[in-house]
Formats: structure tokens, sequence, C-alpha cells
């Protein structure tokens, strides 16, 4: 970076003969003042801090007073009554404005209780730097007053954090990341660190991914970024007054560049932004209600809730049929209109209104349902009396508590998910990648149940089943399978095969539905998969048991069978078949998600159709992500995984 290399040539500002010219020049009758004035100055410029800041946008202009208004609120805050050690409003240094504050302050240590007579003497600092309508601030034990923060800022950009950054030409050498999947199964972040990232992951590995704090190597010089809060710091060794402002004044002018040259590595995650950012480039189009959140309350039977009507002689629990109407009107996508905070959702039929959101800073709120069979539904804990929760909610502001909107823009890179808006780049180039990962096998067409019938006289799953078609098609060529299905599940099945000496394991989730391109049908099988990714490791304290298992046959709910869970075994030993496999050095695992509920043809007309402008519906951008999920939870244990659907 251009600062820093000048920086090191020379330190300019380190001339005490220029601060003593400034006391000089005060009048004799104002001895005092000068006198304190030098004071002053000396502090400034003994200040040593390091060249990292957190840089907001100004959103409203500084002024001297708002900048004294500040100072007052933080010595309030701390109880100083004392003088400052130094305080500058407002100065003038190489085009940039500059307010500085320092005092001292005591606090109860920080291993004693807060109600402990003893005190400790702390120093505060804050440093603010103004240029072009960013501010930087440093601080050491102060805080911006959230009041003032709110007022005057707002957050930086991600883009622009990264164009300022994450250049093109920058090595990653560092990231932390969170991972955007809400199962509880995910792993939830994770830190890499190498000599360059770009070789170590993969787009397959990143995707499902947001980095929240990277370090990058530019020209030499590394930089770090954390896009979330705006912090920017550049190592180097710790310097003065005018460095920091140089050091400032250096990132803000980098963050106001547009149209950034920023890293194909960066561009490869599906990167979270803050509401504001999505809203300044794209306007809501249409929403639509999560159910799966709700539907998974309402069915556990240890913690979950019940839906409630509130009559004239009392509470009245909604019936099954009710609820199966509720949640079909719930997750019915509406058109989203209006400009201004409050907006509509219509239904796209009748172009009546439902529903109401509102465009908060941070989050889009549920703020009404309109429908009368909704507007009167109560939530509350199936753990209290029918009607005896003092804490009960109404349906709308318990779904909004759930950061349960889903939320689609213009813009089709764009999705509202739980409470968080998404980007994902590679939704607009016909999806190819997604596609990879999904393949045909004809014999689902005919599949009519996940199961099929049973009696005491069976000895194989029906044909026409999801399990029947993936023992005879799908799983054919593993020479060993087994039946894992009920009770401590891994998989409904388990294949096995060691072809020429590379050894593959494949644990098959079998599920039949409706075609659809929802993401309802998946969750099961999905969070299933995710659950037991350790499972395929075959973790040998396990082993002896899933053998006793394997070595009997299938008892269906409330029926017999003669189907053995052994359904094909090449080896006189299974255990040692088993222990092969886990100790095999070169083993590929698989995680098949098997359904007869999807067609391959329609997902890539969607996707098609996506590419060529159309609006995707909020069930098919839920799959989207709840299967880029599943596929970056498999790359993270070095497993694949597949989904095996309908032509």
């Amino acid at each position: 970076m251009e600062w820093l290399l000048e920086w090191r040539k020379q330190r300019c500002f380190n001339k005490p003969d220029q601060h003593w010219e400034v006391v000089l020049g005060s009048t004799l009758g104002k001895h005092l003042h000068a006198v304190h004035a030098f004071v002053v100055i000396v502090m400034i410029d003994d200040l040593s801090v390091p060249t990292s800041a957190n840089f907001h946008s100004i959103r409203k202009k500084l002024s001297n007073r708002s900048i004294d208004d500040l100072f007052v609120k933080l010595r309030a805050n701390h109880s100083v009554t004392a003088r400052n050690e130094f305080k500058y409003t407002r100065e003038l240094l190489d085009d940039v404005r500059w307010s500085a504050i320092c005092f001292r302050y005591e606090n109860s240590p920080s291993f004693l209780e807060s109600t402990t007579a003893i005190r400790e003497s702390l120093y505060g600092f804050m440093l603010l730097i103004e240029h072009q309508g960013y501010a930087a601030v440093l601080t050491s034990r102060l805080n911006l007053p959230s009041v003032f923060k709110t007022t005057y800022f707002s957050p930086v950009a991600s883009a622009r954090v990264e164009g300022a950054i994450a250049k093109a030409d920058a090595v990653f050498q560092r990231m932390t990341m969170r991972n955007m999947s809400i199962s509880p199964y995910a792993m939830r972040s994770k830190t890499v660190d190498a000599a360059d990232l770009a070789n170590v992951v993969g787009p397959a590995g990143s995707r499902r991914y947001a980095p929240r704090t990277y370090s990058v190597v530019t020209n030499g010089i590394q930089s770090t970024a954390t896009p979330s809060t705006g912090r920017i710091g550049v190592r180097s060794a710790r310097t003065d007054l005018p460095g920091v402002i140089s050091f400032a004044k250096y990132v803000i002018e980098e963050l106001g560049e547009d149209n950034a040259n920023v890293s194909p590595f960066i561009r490869s995650f599906a990167r979270p932004l803050s509401l504001t950012e999505a809203l300044e480039s794209s306007e809501p189009q249409a929403m639509a209600i999560d159910t799966t959140k709700l539907a998974d309350a309402v069915d556990d039977v240890e913690e979950g809730i019940r839906l409630i009507r509130l009559m004239d002689d009392g509470a009245v629990e909604l019936s099954a049929d009710e609820i199966t109407t509720l949640m079909e009107r719930l997750s019915n996508p509406l058109n989203i209109e209006g400009d201004v905070r409050l907006r509509a959702a219509l239904d796209p039929a009748t172009g009546d209104q439902c529903a109401s959101i509102c465009l908060n800073k941070n989050r889009i709120a549920l703020r009404s349902l309109s429908s009368p069979q909704l507007s009167d539904v109560y939530v509350e804990s199936a753990g209290e009396a029918l009607g005896e929760d003092g804490e009960r909610q109404t349906l709308r502001a318990y779904l909004d508590s759930m950061n349960a909107l889903i939320v689609l823009f213009e813009d089709v890179r764009l999705a509202y998910i739980d409470g968080q808006v998404f980007r994902d780049e590679t939704l607009v180039n016909g999806g190819e990648s997604f596609l990879r990962h999904f393949s045909v096998c004809e014999p689902l067409s005919a599949v009519t149940s996940e199961k099929g019938e049973f009696t005491a006289e069976h000895t194989a799953f029906d044909g026409n089943s999801s399990f029947g078609a993936t023992i005879d098609h799908i799983a054919a060529a593993d020479p060993i399978l087994l039946c894992d299905d009920l009770g401590d599940e891994w998989a409904d099945f388990i294949g096995i095969s060691d072809d020429a000496g590379a050894t593959q394991i494949s644990f098959y989730h079998a599920k039949h539905g409706a075609l659809s391109l929802g993401a309802s049908p998946f969750h099961v099988s999905v969070s299933q998969a995710v659950k037991n990714l350790g499972n395929m490791s075959f973790p040998e304290e396990r082993i002896a048991g899933k053998v006793e298992l394997w070595s009997s046959t299938y008892n269906a709910p409330n029926q017999q069978t003669q189907i053995h869970r052994t359904i094909r075994s090449n080896v006189a030993d299974l255990t040692d078949a088993l222990h092969r496999a886990r100790t095999a050095p070169d083993a590929r695992r698989r995680a098949v998600i098997v359904t007869s509920s999807l067609s391959r043809q329609a997902l890539v007309e969607e996707l098609t159709a996506i590419q060529g402008g159309q609006r995707p519906s909020p069930s098919f951008v839920q799959l989207y992500w709840l299967m880029q999920s599943f596929f970056s939870a498999c790359t993270e244990v070095g497993a694949t995984g597949t989904v095996v659907c309908q032509p």
C-alpha cells in the first residue's frame, strides 16, 4: 500500500519544535492556558497505536458540537469529572479532520465482583478520523455510544470492504468462515490457514460459507478485514498520529473506489449482505413463510407448541386438518408491492392483501397476517394447560420471532432467509455446478410409496417403492448392501464396494413424495444425511451392535417380515469387511438422497428460466439453499453429496 511504503521512508510530524512554536505563540496573559496546551500536544505526540480501525459511512454530517457532545457522553458513562489528559475537536491535518480524547477513570478489577471497593485506574482513548464521507474510529477501553453510532454512522457495504482489501491480486492466507446452514448438525464455523487459500479451498467447499474475517497479502503487505463490522487493519509497526491518519485516509479512499476489481476467490463464496446493501440495489418482489420450523415445533411432543383460537367459552386447539390448511395458506407465495418501509403482500391470483412487511434497518419484520384464518390464531406452549399459557403469542409474532420470512428480490441472486440476506453468484450461470450433484434413475418414475406393503411372507421390498428402486437399481452395483432403516439408523441403506482396490461407502436415504420444486420433501432426508455424516467412517465402538442388527430380519411397524437386513454380502465376515472399509486410506464416501419427488428436467427448466430473467418461487429458493447446505456439509467431511431423482 502506498501510504505504508511512503511511511517506511520517512516519519513526518515528529518535530517537537513545531509544538513549542504553538505554545510560544500564545500571549503571556494566557500563560496557564499555553502550558496546558503544551501538555496536551506532548501527550498526543506520544501516541503509538496499531494501524487498525473500524470504518463507517457517515450518514449525518458531524460538527464540533456533535463531537464535543460525544466526548461529554463518554466521560459521563465512566463517571469522570477530572480534566482530560488531552482532547481535540475536528482538527485538520493533510485534508483530514480528526478528533481525539483521552481521560483517566476508575473501575473494579475484572477478576473481582463489581461491588468491590477496590478500584483500578484505567485510561480510555478514542480517535475519530473523518474523510470523504467515511469515518475511522480507533479506541482503547472506550466504546461509541449506540445512539451516536446509529445517528451519525452507517455500516460500510461489504462490497466496499472487498474492493478495498480483497483485490484481484490479493493472496488470501487466513479466513474465518461462518456456515449459513440453519441445521443443528452442520459445522457452525471454521478457520482455514495456508500460504494461498485459493489452492486448498475449492468452490464446492466454500459455497455455503460466509467469510467473517480474512487476511490477505498484496504487494508484500498484509491486511485484515472483518466486513460485518467494517474493521480493517494493516500489519505494520505501531505508528503515531500522522501515521494513523495516513493509514485511515488511504483506506477510506480505497473504500470510495467504484467498480473495484475484486478477487475471484472471494466471489466463490455465497456471501451475506446487510439489508441496507440489498435494498440499495434491488427491491423485494415476493415473500412466503418458511413453515418448516412451525411444523417441527407443532410435532415436537416434549417441548413443542400448540396452535389455538380464543373463543367466547375458552381456547380451542386447531385440528390436524385445520393445521394442514393453515400451513398451505402460509406457504403460498405473495407479491410485495409498495415503495415505502411498510409494504403490502398480495395474493397474486386475487390481488387481496394477505400480509404486510416492514423493511427495518437490519431485518424484515412480518407486521401483519390479514387473512381471518390466520390473524386470530395464537401459539402457546404445549407444556401448559390449554389456554393457560401467560406468554402465548399471536401466530404473526411467533413467525416473526422465528425469522420465518422468505423474501425474494428483483436480483435473483439475493434471498432473505432466516433473517439474513444472502447472495449466490452461481444461481445465474444456469446452475451448472448445482446440477452436477443430481443424477436420474428411470424406475423412480414408477415409484408409488417409500417402503411398499408388508406381510409376514415378504422376503423383499416392493419393486415400486423407493426402497425397492434403491436395492434393484441405484445400489445394484454394491456387493455389500445393508438395510439400516428404523431405530438408531445411520441411513436407510448402507452400500460398500471394493472395485479394483478402490473402496466406496454409500449411505442411501430413500424418500417418496409428489413431484415438487420445493424444499418441504427434502428437510427430513437432508437432516438425516447431515446428522450421520460422521458415521460414514464406521465408528469402531458401534460396529458390533450394528452387525448384530444387520444379521436380523426387517420388522416394519406392527408387522414382522422375512426380509433380511443384509440384502447382499460377498464376504464371510461382515465385521472384517467393515473394518477394511473404515481404515481404507482412499475410501470414497457418498451421501445419496434417493427421491421420487423431484424431476431433474424440471430442475433444469427452472434454472434456465431464472437465467433468462424469470423470478424464482420462494419454495424453489428454499430448496436451492437447503441443497447447497447439504452438498457443502458433505464436502466438509470429505464426502460427496448427491441426489438421485426422476428424469
